[in-house]
């Protein structure tokens, strides 16, 4: 006669060894994936910042102006710290300023979610704001203008 059906006694000491290394591998590709799901965001996040500065470049144009009273200067981006990144001029007479602004304001809002997301920081050096004049019949930074 037959014996039961026994199973053998599980030997733990073999059976932990392929746990143990499957830990570090699983941790690993979990960290993987999370990497690869953020990057995405992150790409789309930069892409529609681009899109957004490229509107707001096509919007200022060529700036054209016939006297300083046209031109204005619109903060452009965030710093770490505070601020806009920089500053561009354009012309009343030749853009929507109400668009202009949503766009600056929507762009730098945009900017400190991914530098805060990204643990970005930056010099805190303050950018402050250079004024605009009319030269050769187009808005430029005032800034730049005394430095021709």
């Amino acid at each position: 006669m037959r014996p039961p059906c026994q199973h053998p006694r599980p030997d733990h000491r073999r059976s932990a060894v392929p746990l143990l290394l499957a830990l570090p591998v699983a941790l690993m590709l979990a960290v993987m994936m999370a990497a690869c799901q953020a990057q995405p965001m992150a790409v789309s996040a930069a892409a529609a910042e681009s899109a957004l500065l490229q509107r707001i470049e096509a919007e200022v144009g060529l700036a054209a102006c016939s006297s300083a009273a046209e031109c204005r200067t619109l903060p452009i981006g965030s710093k770490a710290c505070g601020g806009p990144a920089r500053w561009i001029a354009w012309s009343s007479s030749a853009s929507q300023e109400d668009r202009l602004q949503a766009w600056s304001q929507d762009l730098a809002q945009r900017q400190r979610q991914r530098e805060a997301a990204e643990g970005r920081m930056s010099t805190c050096s303050v950018v402050p704001d250079p004024g605009a004049v009319c030269a050769a019949g187009r808005c430029v930074l005032a800034r730049d203008s005394l430095m021709r």
